[in-house]
């Protein structure tokens, strides 16, 4: 059960490394023990290998745990344990003692070593809870850290990971879960809030540049308000924007075409009461900024987002033509949307996490998991790629088809970095 244990240890590489100093044995400074990180992935800088998503909280459905652990001034040989404990204080596995040694004669300034247990997939993932990691040296007790695998993915933030706020960035979110005349769609406001807070801790938008508009207050004259006057008197050709919709679209049955549906949207009068999205996109780039980004989860199918029932009364999916909405080529030049599904599927919730599928998928994408060749940087290709994978596959888990789709072409825009990594 435990044959997929990993050691990374980078003294094990010595061989190829050269060492920081040959200094004697009597002016060396003494080993120093620098505490150990748990994380979700370790990319390498260097000559040591740096946590890239430090985390305390873990989910059933993560690959694995590792648990990372710095020393300075490292000479001789050594052995190191780890010794992984459940919640209820049974040791669950070990890596046994494992030798460390430098080249002799010397030593390293600083050493990373680290262990992963899996997660996903092995009898851990069903021991959820309050979980610790012993490190021993020579079988001395160095560190102890615990951390948390929860029943449910969850989206959870470090609190040391917050970016500078930059100016030049703005966001609009909306996020519709109580409607005036239509079914719920499940999870949409708390989608709307997790979203500001990536946009903020991540993007670095500052908090004073967020519009958010939740239920009642997202109703067709606030977001046309908003999108007509108050972002155009505001930003100009150095700003970014980020705009976010989890809500209900509708499409208009005789042409197929798509609809936003506002807190008071009534799909009876879409032309009167709803948002299309041909004039969403064309509205947000008359405002004139720089580059605009925009995230819809939301489907065009009839169904309702996030549930099983009919937006229309007396419909039926099969009858209901849906032309896919495009951006067009004077809007590609500064624009791309990343909508949830494609047309004519639905948009699913997912239960196990509470949140919309695809807003799920895409924040941890933004979250760092997306950054797939470690260069630290957000590219609309990486998340784009994330996305369509990862809710691809989990809809069909769910006996259900739901691929995200992107306006325009990836191969056009693919590179563009909307954000970094953060440390």
């Amino acid at each position: 059960m435990y044959g997929s244990l990993k050691t990374i240890i980078c003294l094990g590489m010595i061989t190829t490394m050269v060492a920081c100093s040959t200094g004697s044995k009597n002016t060396r400074p003494p080993i120093k023990f620098n505490g150990t990180t748990t994380t979700k992935s370790v990319v390498p800088e260097g000559d040591i290998g740096v946590a890239n998503m430090p985390t305390d909280n873990f989910s059933i459905t993560d690959d694995k745990v590792i648990a990372l652990t710095q020393f300075e001034n490292v000479a001789g040989e050594y052995t190191m344990r780890w010794d992984w404990f459940e919640p209820n204080g049974n040791l669950y596995a070990s890596s046994g003692d494992y030798p460390v040694k430098t080249t002799d004669g010397k030593y390293r300034r600083t050493v990373t070593l680290w262990h992963t247990m899996p997660i996903n997939g092995e009898k851990a993932s069903t021991l959820p809870g309050k979980w610790s990691v012993k490190i021993f040296c020579n079988n001395d007790l160095v560190d102890t850290k615990t951390f948390m695998i929860t029943a449910t993915a969850q989206l959870v933030l470090p609190e040391n990971i917050s970016q500078t706020p930059d100016p030049n960035k703005w966001a609009l979110i909306i996020g519709i879960e109580d409607y005036a005349r239509l079914p719920k769609a499940e999870y949409a406001r708390k989608d709307a809030l997790v979203v500001k807070e990536y946009f903020t801790r991540i993007l670095g938008v500052p908090e004073k540049n967020i519009i958010l508009l939740m239920d009642n207050e997202a109703t067709k004259a606030r977001i046309e308000s908003f999108i007509h006057d108050y972002l155009p008197a505001n930003l100009n050709k150095n700003n970014q924007l980020y705009v976010y919709f989890a809500g209900h679209g509708a499409p208009e049955i005789k042409k197929g075409d798509a609809y936003l549906v506002p807190y008071d949207g009534d799909t009876r009068f879409l032309k009167s009461t709803a948002y299309p999205l041909k004039e969403f996109y064309a509205n947000l780039d008359k405002i004139g900024n720089q580059n605009t980004y925009i995230f819809i989860d939301a489907c065009f199918s009839g169904i309702a987002s996030r549930a099983a029932e009919m937006l229309a009364k007396g419909t039926r999916p099969a009858l209901i033509h849906v032309e896919d909405t495009l951006i067009t080529n004077k809007e590609a030049d500064h624009m791309v949307a990343i909508s949830s599904s494609s047309a004519g599927e639905p948009s699913n919730a997912y239960p196990d996490t509470q949140h919309g599928l695809f807003t799920f998928f895409l924040l941890k994408g933004i979250g760092g998991e997306a950054d797939s060749n470690s260069d630290h940087k957000l590219s609309i290709g990486e998340i784009y790629q994330y996305v369509f994978k990862n809710v691809s596959q989990e809809a069909r888990l769910m006996g259900s088809q739901q691929m995200p789709m992107i306006t325009p072409s990836i191969a056009k825009i693919k590179d563009v970095t909307i954000g970094e990594v953060p440390r």
